[in-house]
């Protein structure tokens, strides 16, 4: 069925933070992930703005008081980048019923102003639930109820955040794998409603919205006629791929010709936008035969749109009314925490009795939602334990290693951080007692070395055979021959002592 679309033709409020106008403009970037450092800094002229996504550089603290702390080192080095810098938020996003930790948003603010960003972003998603057991993590961002009181929420959320935050704040239009549900507000009423009541700032991607209309929700331009344009300061743009016939914002590859055109004409709407980023995990890179030169020639493809952008701007926004706010659909729905509840307990495969959940049981959606968790988990334990991983796979092979992870999703949800999710897994494993010599020591040996990284201080790992013969055989991922038995000793030393 067609979405509700929940809203008074014509409906805008007129005010406008006046300080999003006034921002500079950032130009053309890119996102700056572990593995982009050295084409971004051979491709400095090219790149205006580089985007930092702060989240990855947290770990928790084993300092009394400090529940978290942030990556020093690497911190510094982005510090050190001469690109302007803009902060776009993984880890609290603003569309859910849980609150953010108040330290993670401390951290949050340290990080905004230790890069001296000019404005900061976070996902219109949500990622925690508060359960029938306490507050858990989703593992992934997942899409919330497109309701006039998921537009409060997100409303209060926002404005909440940006009083605690140094610069303006603009949240993302996300992407949703979801169906429509009768009596939901359209996807562009609804990012249009929370931009109004929250007095914001709008982080257009334009890749989430393209992802939406081809995986059967509203159309980019009904979208955008529903929104403030006017509100829009940043513009993301990505290539994707593909997952049981859905079409994923994967950020795996180069922006599509059709969206290249899209964005030609969407840009000249949007008088206030002052950056066009574009997304690209380097990982894909590799397997995608992505070279350097590929980059070079898409931000130069972005410099001419953006450039172009100027000579036929469409200054004259929407139209506006005065009235009153849009009126709740009469389809009853869920309340945000309802939705939480139910969508999280389909997708992580918890509580299969709780209410409102069987409203997803004939979307497919949600078996793309699950696999894309079951992704995210899976590759932050075998990038976190990789001589694990291996070792379990040699010894058992990769199915089995599969079921064993399908085992521990069952017995724990997910975590935040790779560190404790690495550490969740070890503890399972340990309580399976597999049949594989020296794994424990192998586990002992991975975390102990996430420990140094984080805390910089020194650990010793006591093993029952030649270590060094051990680690570097599953370095190259080679059976170890376990020959050479005895009491050994390894220091873990923190980097640069």
């Amino acid at each position: 069925m067609p979405a509700c679309r929940c809203r008074q033709a014509g409906w805008r409020k007129t005010r406008f933070r006046p300080d999003m106008r006034e921002l500079p403009e950032s130009g053309v970037g890119m996102v700056c992930l572990p593995g982009l450092e050295a084409f971004i800094e051979a491709a400095h002229d090219l790149i205006d703005v580089i985007e930092i996504e702060p989240q990855p550089l947290w770990f928790k603290s084993a300092a009394a008081g400090v529940p978290y702390a942030v990556n020093g080192a690497a911190l510094a080095q982005l510090c050190a980048d001469p690109h302007p810098k803009l902060v776009h938020g993984v880890g609290f996003p603003v569309g859910g019923s849980v609150a953010p930790e108040p330290d993670q948003v401390a951290l949050f603010v340290d990080v905004i102003e230790a890069l001296d960003a000019s404005w900061a972003s976070e996902h219109l998603s949500f990622s925690r639930v508060d359960g029938a057991g306490g507050v858990f993590n989703t593992g992934f961002l997942l899409p919330p109820l497109q309701s006039a009181h998921t537009v409060a929420l997100a409303a209060a959320n926002i404005r909440a955040l940006s009083r605690q935050l140094p610069v303006p704040f603009a949240f993302e239009t996300g992407v949703n794998y979801l169906r429509p549900v009768p009596g939901e507000m359209s996807d562009g009423a609804f990012f249009g409603a929370i931009a109004e009541e929250a007095d914001c700032a709008i982080l257009l991607d334009l890749h989430n919205l393209w992802c939406n209309e081809r995986n059967g929700r509203q159309g980019v331009l009904a979208a955008l006629d529903d929104m403030p344009l006017e509100r829009v300061c940043e513009v993301h743009l990505a290539g994707g791929d593909y997952l049981d016939g859905y079409y994923l914002d994967a950020h795996s590859g180069l922006v599509p010709p059709e969206l290249m055109q899209l964005a030609q004409a969407v840009l000249p709407r949007l008088p206030n936008v002052k950056a066009l980023i574009f997304e690209i995990v380097p990982a894909y890179m590799p397997a995608r035969d992505i070279a350097q030169g590929q980059l070079t020639a898409q931000l130069l493809d972005l410099r001419r749109l953006w450039d172009s952008r100027k000579k036929t701007l469409q200054v004259a926004c929407a139209p506006r009314a005065t009235g009153c706010p849009p009126a709740p659909c009469a389809t009853a729905l869920p309340s945000p925490v309802e939705w939480e509840r139910a969508l999280a307990a389909r997708v992580l495969e918890r509580d299969p009795d709780a209410p409102f959940a069987p409203i997803f049981d004939a979307d497919n959606g949600v078996a793309v939602l699950r696999q894309l968790v079951a992704a995210v988990r899976s590759g932050t334990v075998v990038d976190s334990m990789t001589l694990s991983y291996r070792l379990i796979v040699l010894s058992l092979g990769e199915p089995a290693f599969l079921s064993l992870l399908r085992a521990f999703w069952k017995t724990r949800p997910p975590e935040p951080f790779a560190t404790e999710e690495a550490l969740n897994f070890a503890e399972f494993l340990r309580a399976q007692a597999l049949p594989i010599p020296h794994l424990g020591e192998v586990l002992a040996f991975e975390l102990a070395s996430h420990q140094v990284r984080m805390y910089a201080q020194r650990k010793t790992v006591r093993f029952t055979c030649s270590p060094l013969p051990l680690l570097m055989a599953l370095r190259h991922a080679r059976m170890p021959d376990f020959a050479d038995h005895g009491e050994f000793a390894l220091t873990i030393e923190p980097q640069g002592r």
